[in-house]
């Protein structure tokens, strides 16, 4: 059951407010089938994205993948290429074809357990709620700043301490952008909260500004179920990060260097230069393969150049190296919201055993195998149906409102860009 749906406080931050602007609400319509399209394009997306990302995470770092990356490539791919040719448990489509379906890995996998958890306490769970459920959920299979949050949670911390500097070596890191896109699915179009939540969330495991890029993807992520134009969906998550922020700064880049430069190759090496070992009077940024700094303003490079296309923008967010498989699978998500599931293209979700090919992306089958104590094989389509559920009750908690009409169901959403 579905339990308190309540209203989300205003989160202050440092330096540019969220309230020093305000968008006026506009009423927007959408059905049910076409929002729950882009609901499982988001989720078959990301799983898309982390799939063609395995093979060269952490693989290239100085120079981006020489060619750009437009299928599924394996440890028996080119030899000449730097593929990961050591942990085999990321190979699509081996491991999918073998399972029978999609496989859990940290870009989803904390989502499902969010689901779970929103499900059981609503959309106004607390720190010690979440808190409760990674715990009893979030044991293994877990990196980064996830990672020491998690162990800081079994010394009795309660987040936003789990994510702050003062006890997170790692609150810098690039964990909070690819496991709360979630939020921005429970509140289509609401962009506000969407953020709000997603920052919160944020907080579980960083501090500062990495957590900006996780609101500019929320940001992008909400408005994308109504908004197609990625240049303007880039624009509307600039104004939402904080004036002094390194992620604002490189997010004012990357869209000079793109008007600037046709190639994204160009844009990637000023990008490398300049963010890697950021420094800016007597500050600094960690120098990390993992920072969410340069990985997110890769993420934002690929949405510029990828011009909402499904294969060139995960291709150019996979082809940009370092923690490629994460940045391509937020890519791959937000184009899979703008144009829905059934405009990713069947071969990098279909017939991929030598079986008859499934009917559905992925043989509609999620497989749980990194959360404890939840289910281990889950229908996708379900799993969207039931984030539709919670974003049903949240769009009529904040001014909306749903209809019949002729056989079909729609949702008139109050949204706020």
């Amino acid at each position: 059951m579905i339990a308190r749906f309540g209203k989300t406080a205003l989160i202050v931050i440092t330096g540019l407010h969220f309230a020093c602007f305000v968008y006026p609400q506009t009423q927007r319509r959408i059905s049910q089938d076409q929002l729950l399209d882009k609901i499982l394009g988001y989720w078959i997306g990301q799983c898309v994205g982390n799939y063609m990302g395995f093979p060269f995470e952490g693989t290239y770092l100085e120079e981006p993948v020489p060619i750009l990356i437009d299928r599924y490539y394996s440890y028996r791919d080119d030899t000449a290429l730097a593929i990961n040719r050591q942990d085999l448990r990321g190979y699509c489509p081996e491991v999918t074809g073998w399972l029978e379906g999609a496989f859990s890995d940290d870009d989803t996998d904390i989502e499902f357990v969010t689901l779970h958890a929103v499900e059981k306490y609503g959309l106004d769970i607390n720190y010690p709620e979440i808190r409760k459920m990674w715990m009893d959920h979030i044991n293994r299979k877990i990196w980064c700043a996830n990672r020491t949050a998690r162990d800081l949670m079994s010394k009795g911390l309660i987040p936003p301490a789990t994510g702050s500097k003062a006890n997170n070596e790692n609150w810098y890191q690039i964990d909070p952008q690819l496991v709360n896109e979630i939020w921005s699915m429970f509140y289509p179009g609401m962009v506000r909260k969407s953020t709000d939540r997603a920052l919160w969330a944020a907080r579980i495991t960083n501090d500062d500004w990495g957590t900006h890029p996780t609101m500019a993807y929320a940001v992008m992520y909400s408005a994308a179920v109504f908004e197609s134009d990625v240049d303007k969906l880039v624009d509307l998550a600039l104004k939402y990060i904080p004036g002094d922020s390194p992620f604002r700064e490189g997010m004012v880049d990357v869209i000079a260097w793109h008007k600037q430069n046709e190639d994204w190759r160009k844009t990637r090496k000023m990008l490398f230069e300049k963010y890697y070992r950021y420094k800016k009077g007597n500050y600094s940024a960690p120098v990390s393969d993992v920072s969410s700094l340069i990985n997110g303003l890769y993420g934002i490079m690929a949405l510029l150049y990828g011009q909402g296309d499904f294969v060139m923008t995960t291709g150019i967010a996979v082809s940009a190296g370092i923690d490629c498989d994460n940045q391509a699978a937020t890519c791959a998500g937000i184009i899979g919201v703008i144009h829905g599931a059934s405009a990713i293209p069947p071969g990098l979700t279909e017939g991929l055993t030598e079986k008859p090919s499934w009917k559905r992306p992925f043989n509609d089958t999620y497989i749980n195998f990194s959360r404890d104590n939840l289910p281990a094989y889950n229908s996708i389509r379900d799993l969207a149906s039931r984030i539709l559920k919670i974003a049903e009750s949240a769009i009529i908690e904040n001014g909306g409102s749903k209809s019949s009409e002729g056989g079909r169901i729609f949702y008139t959403i109050s949204t706020d860009f």
